[in-house]
């Protein structure tokens, strides 16, 4: 399966961060968006422990602080529009009113970054006000 997934098949001049089991690269579509990314497992993996699903969100939260430095908030996406869903990745990008996917960020459980005083919010699609903010 892994010769066939196109997240398997990243060339390497592609990947801007390489981890111990993990990739960063920009998606192949930006979709509007001045920066998005997406961290993935080196291995064709489609579940995850707990463990390390934490630290695919602290790499991409420490990574995403320096790429979108350029904006006051920014997300990791839950995989609910996944186009690889076989493959373990998550989706970080800005919140740009102005981006084509911003009607499907509005859609999409995630995880709000706010560079400015540190907090991280969870907002899910059904309740668009965030959970109450904790200091990362």
């Amino acid at each position: 399966m892994g010769q066939l997934c196109s997240l398997c098949n990243i060339p390497e001049e592609e990947v801007l961060v390489e981890y111990q089991r993990w990739k960063l690269v920009r998606t192949k579509t930006m979709k509007g968006h001045k920066e998005r990314l997406m961290l993935l497992h080196k291995k064709h993996v489609r579940t995850l422990d707990e463990g390390s699903i934490g630290e695919a969100y602290l790499l991409m939260m420490k990574a995403g602080s320096k790429f979108f430095s350029y904006t006051n908030k920014w997300a990791i996406f839950e995989p609910v529009y996944a186009t690889v869903p076989d493959h373990w990745h998550r989706v970080a990008s800005d919140l740009d009113k102005k981006a084509q996917d911003y009607g499907q960020i509005l859609k999409t459980p995630r995880m709000i970054i706010d560079n400015h005083d540190g907090t991280i919010s969870r907002v899910y699609p059904d309740n668009t006000t965030p959970e109450p903010s904790k200091k990362a």
